[in-house]
Formats: structure tokens, C-alpha cells, sequence
């Protein structure tokens, strides 16, 4: 890991901190647990309040006997949620026109609380399994990037039955501290909004892909290792949270475990270790909430120089192979505010979203990614369970990787990265509107473009339409 800090970070992270002590006294609780309406994921555990994870998800059932049965286990303290998500895209052009892809994913959750249980005050214990299946629709596109039209298609693919995790929480010194242990993605604390899987689209829904591609270390849905997570909240409306993770470059692989359920830790290669500070501060008599987040991270594992051979050459140029580097560094920066309140629950509002990633250049395929949109809870009052969203994001290549690929692309050599042509940056834009059918049931229109698919100015510009099917029990 780094020596120091740079005089640059120094002073942003004193900058932070001291905006985090003046808006933290006005901070309150707003309610319990980050759950998205409109999301795959089932709970998760990244702050959106001043609270940590609640014991289940307060999800909305289909079936009434089945609601009234799961309001009855809870009591028990046995939390269940069983819920479908699909989704559906075409591309309307680019030379793949009509050519479509289903996706789906069927997940089952298992909260146990064990002070209702057996008397153990604050240890809570979650696992999830899902069953995935489908086509991607992306790689009809040549598109390997992170960016791809279904988001429920990542993770594998087609798997029967995948355990996505198991851990527990532990809540010490009256909930101020939260200790996590278990078998977890990374992206559920960690660099995480429940806003973002508002959209269909890969490059953000669950976290910033950019974060996960071509960075083992942060595990993300529905990949997981044995790892550990502190959160502490100094102040009201303010947490500091750390984590140790292991590094799996295999996850989601035939040659590890595609179902999840290998527990060894023999192909571990190193330890991934973020920090996150958040803020959570709210304004004015509407109680406008806002969630800030400054996050590092540092991957201990080896991994590939994208442009140098091990004499400091161009691997592309003299064919040797690329050096191993060691360590890989990760920032990410993100923000959300609510500007109009719609109603009194917790995202019923029209949100501002925006945020920034980077990744070590010199052993990463992505450098940055940047995003800006806008979610809106309860648009229409007469409709406030629908939600409008509109996203953009940009992601750029890393500038060795490009320059490597330029090397062998004038040789007329297979490129590194997945690509035919010398890559650059991908753009996204995405509109979607998740109407609220019936109880426990939403169906999302929606509408991406994606400029430079692959990250490869040669290719056209894609238009597609979809639709998202959300329905739990």
C-alpha cells in the first residue's frame, strides 16, 4: 500500500472531513435500511440513513396469505423474500436491428435474526441465492465491455442455483458500531446507492462496473469472498467504514466455482481493503436528503502491466510478456441530493445523482468513469410508487492499454482487450419509467444509447428499447 497520501488528497480529505462535522449535527434519521424499489439486489448494506442494515427487507408481496405468513416469521425473527426479475432488450439499428435478449434472474433471501431467535442481542445472519438465465443481448453487439444493455445477466450467466452470500452482522456499542464476517460481495457496503439500479443499463445498476472490471478485488453481486466489514458513525448522519476482502480472480468461473458454493480459499491471490467516509446530511422543512461518499481502496494482488514487458519495453513491440505489477490502487467519489420531496417515504423524491471512479491506469483496462442523472420518486401524485430516471455515463480506457493495442493493431496482430480496433471511451444514455402495476409487481419501459460500443469509435451508434419485470411473492 502507499507510503503517504499526496499533498492532494491530504488536503481533500480534510476538506471532507470538515463538511462532514458541519453537516453532521444537523443530520437526523430519515428511516431504516437502503432498499430499492426497482432493484436485483435484495438488501443493501452501503448507509442510507443513520442506522445499518435492517433485519429484512420491508419488501411488498403479490399473494396477501404469503404477505401475512412472512409478516408472522418475522416477528419470529425469520425473514424471506422470494422475488423475479427479467429483462428484456432489441436494438432497433446499427446493422443489429431486431436482434434481441432475455435475461432473467429468480432470487430467494434468508434473513435470520437471533435475538428473536435464541436471545444473541444484534447478530443478524442474511443469504441470498439466485438462479440466473438468458441471453446477452451485448454480445451480439461484439460489446465486452462493461457496459451492456442487461445488468441481470452479469455474474455468469446461466447459473442453476448461485449462492450470492452468506455473513453476519453484529450491532456493538448501541448500533454505533456494526461489525460484518462472512462470504459477501464487496458492492453491497461499498461505492453502492439504491438508486442505481433504477437502470437497466451494466454500467452502473449494483455499482460502477469500472470498479470490477479487470479489478478482481472488489467482488461484486453476485460474486463473493470470505471478507470482513467495521462501520463506525462518530457523529450523527456520518460513517467511516473499512473492510478486508479476498481476492478472487476466478470468481464467477468454471475454474473456481461458478455456483458459489466452493468455500476454499486456495486460489485467493492477495487482499482488497476499502475505506468509504459518508456523509448524510438533510435541508430544509422537507427533510431533503442527501448521501456524499469519498471511498479508497488497495488490491494487494499481481497484476499485468497493460504496456510494458519486464525490460520497461513495449510488450506489444517485442512480444515478450507483459510484467506483473504489484498492487492496484482504486478512488471513487459520489453524491446524491434530493432536491423535491414527493412524499414521506425514504426516495420518494426527484433526486440529483453524479459521481466519479478511478483505477490504476497501469494495470486496469478502465481509468475513469464519470456519471450524472437524475431519479424521480412519485413523479405524478396520483402515481407515487412509478419512477422516472435518466442517466449518462462515460467511461475511458486506460491511456497504456490504447497505446499498446495502437502497437499491435499497425502489425495487424490480435489486440489485448477484447477488441478489434484501438479502443477509447463508451458514452451511455438512458431513460427508463418503472410503473407500479399492482402490489409487489412493476414493469420498466426503457429506452439506452450507447455510443462507441466496446469502447471502439469504429463502431455505429446502438439504439435499444427494453423492459425490466420486477414481481415478489
Amino acid at each position: 500500500m502507499p507510503r503517504s497520501l499526496s499533498p492532494t488528497t491530504k488536503i481533500f480529505l480534510a476538506c471532507v472531513f470538515s463538511c462532514a462535522v458541519f453537516f453532521s449535527f444537523k443530520a437526523e434519521a430519515q428511516y431504516r435500511g437502503p432498499v430499492s424499489a426497482t432493484a436485483p439486489l435484495f438488501a443493501l448494506d452501503t448507509p442510507t440513513g443513520y442506522d445499518n442494515t435492517p433485519f429484512t427487507p420491508p419488501v411488498e408481496n403479490m399473494l396477501l396469505p404469503w404477505d401475512r405468513l412472512i409478516k408472522k416469521l418475522n416477528k419470529k425473527g425469520i425473514g424471506i423474500v422470494v422475488d423475479y426479475t427479467s429483462e428484456s432488450a432489441i436494438a432497433l439499428n446499427a446493422g443489429h436491428g431486431g436482434d434481441a435478449g432475455y435475461a432473467h434472474q429468480i432470487g430467494v433471501e434468508l434473513d435470520l435474526d437471533w435475538e428473536k431467535i435464541i436471545g444473541w442481542k444484534g447478530f443478524i445472519t442474511h443469504a441470498v441465492f439466485v438462479n440466473r438465465a438468458g441471453h446477452n443481448l451485448a454480445a451480439d453487439l461484439g460489446d465486452h465491455s462493461l457496459n451492456g444493455f442487461q445488468e441481470i445477466f452479469g455474474g455468469g450467466g446461466n447459473v442453476g442455483v448461485h449462492l450470492v452470500y452468506v455473513y453476519g452482522t453484529q450491532d456493538l456499542y448501541k448500533k454505533r458500531i456494526q461489525i460484518a464476517v462472512g462470504k459477501m460481495p464487496v458492492n453491497i457496503d461499498f461505492a453502492n446507492s439504491p438508486l442505481f439500479c433504477t437502470f437497466m443499463n451494466k454500467s452502473n445498476c449494483g455499482i460502477p462496473k469500472s470498479l470490477t472490471r479487470g479489478a478482481a478485488g472488489y467482488a461484486t453481486y453476485p460474486g463473493s469472498t470470505w471478507g470482513a466489514r467495521i462501520r463506525y458513525w462518530p457523529l450523527h448522519g456520518l460513517y467511516i467504514q473499512a473492510g478486508l476482502y479476498g481476492v478472487n480472480p476466478y470468481l464467477n468461473t468454471n475454474k473456481y466455482d461458478r455456483t458459489g458454493f466452493e468455500m476454499g480459499t486456495d486460489l485467493y491471490t492477495g487482499v482488497y481493503t476499502p475505506v468509504e467516509i459518508g456523509l448524510i446530511p438533510h435541508f430544509g422543512k422537507n427533510n431533503l436528503v442527501g448521501h456524499y461518499k469519498f471511498g479508497f481502496a488497495y488490491d494487494s494482488s499481481q497484476y499485468r502491466d497493460v504496456y510494458y514487458d519486464n525490460n520497461g519495453n513495449a510488450a506489444a513491440a517485442t512480444g515478450l510478456p507483459y510484467r506483473w505489477t504489484n498492487g492496484k490502487t482504486q478512488i471513487w467519489l459520489q453524491a446524491d441530493q434530493m432536491l423535491i420531496r414527493n412524499g414521506s417515504g425514504p426516495l420518494h423524491g426527484l433526486y440529483a445523482l453524479a459521481g466519479f471512479a478511478k483505477s490504476d491506469g497501469k494495470n486496469s483496462p478502465y481509468t475513469y468513469q464519470i456519471y450524472a442523472g437524475l431519479v424521480d420518486r412519485g413523479p405524478i401524485s396520483t402515481r407515487p410508487q412509478d419512477t422516472f430516471g435518466v442517466e449518462w455515463s462515460e467511461t475511458m480506457a486506460s491511456p497504456e492499454l490504447v497505446a499498446s493495442q495502437w502497437i499491435r493493431y499497425r502489425q495487424g496482430l490480435p489486440l489485448p482487450g477484447n477488441t478489434t480496433y484501438p479502443q477509447s471511451h463508451i458514452t451511455t444514455l438512458e431513460v427508463t419509467y418503472n410503473i407500479h402495476a399492482f402490489r409487489g409487481l412493476s414493469i420498466q419501459p426503457d429506452y439506452q444509447r450507447i455510443w462507441r460500443t466496446n469502447l471502439q469509435k469504429n463502431k455505429p451508434t446502438v439504439d435499444a428499447v427494453g423492459l425490466k419485470i420486477h414481481a415478489v411473492l
